[in-house]
């Protein structure tokens, strides 16, 4: 298994503290954001990791390495990342996809309550969803799901697009060979047809009818996607009580 993660964005609305759009570099208590999943990644059968960034973010190079406990860190750049979807970081990334992929972002934080319930599902596809904090439903946001039959049959960030919300997909995802290939295909076909300016969870909700993609739900909703300063604020606050050991004071 390989383990991708997006750090390739522009970070518009935290321009204020993150600069370059380095969000996942952003120190929280004596590590960074990025850490924090390299932490729990590092602790699965993952051969490498692979961090897509943009051309302007090396620092992610210089801080990580290229090794992280001894897995293999490589680097894939988006040269798109400030004008289309981030749809294309997965298209970039595209031939280290012929195993199972998980794949995150660098921007989230999350409870390892909630990773474990995650690594601990025995599917090939599936999404870390959080069915707690209803509030988000109405967000215009966080990714939503749908789902029927114990299965995600819907995958959109305008709720009026689901039959009904269960859900917000909260940023871990894992897909196994068939269903990365699926997605892979529907990304080739939206980028052949011009549609290069989308985000990754359209070429999700495309293969949904094809592949079965299990939700796995959060154990609490202990997690935050870091957007805005608001955001950062809030886990600099309250986010390391989340992690099990941890000892540091925010600052």
């Amino acid at each position: 298994m390989r383990a991708i993660i997006y750090a390739a964005g522009v970070s518009r609305r935290l321009r204020a503290v993150a600069v370059n759009g380095l969000k996942g570099l952003l120190p929280l208590g004596k590590k960074r954001i990025i850490e924090y999943q390299l932490d729990w990644i590092s602790t699965l059968p993952v051969s490498e990791i692979i961090i897509v960034i943009g051309c302007e973010h090396e620092e992610y190079k210089s801080i990580i390495g290229r090794c992280y406990r001894g897995i293999e860190v490589t680097y894939v750049y988006n040269e798109n990342y400030k004008t289309k979807g981030n749809m294309l970081s997965l298209w970039c990334a595209r031939e280290y996809c012929d195993t199972d992929i998980l794949f995150t972002t660098s921007d989230l934080v999350c409870d390892p309550d909630n990773i474990q319930a995650f690594v601990g599902a025995d599917n090939s596809n599936k999404i870390l969803v959080d069915s707690i904090n209803r509030e988000l439903f109405n967000d215009d946001d966080p990714v939503k799901i749908c789902i029927e039959n114990g299965r995600v049959s819907g995958l959109q960030k305008k709720s009026g697009q689901l039959n009904h919300v269960d859900g917000i997909a909260i940023g871990v995802y894992q897909f196994g060979p068939e269903g990365i290939s699926s997605i892979l295909a529907d990304i080739e076909k939206k980028v052949s047809s011009g549609m290069d300016d989308l985000s990754l969870y359209y070429a999700i909700d495309a293969v949904l009818g094809d592949i079965d993609v299990f939700p796995v739900q959060v154990r609490n909703g202990n997690w935050c996607d870091v957007d805005t300063p608001e955001d950062y604020v809030r886990i600099r606050t309250h986010s390391l009580r989340w992690f099990d050991g941890e000892k540091e004071q925010n600052d």
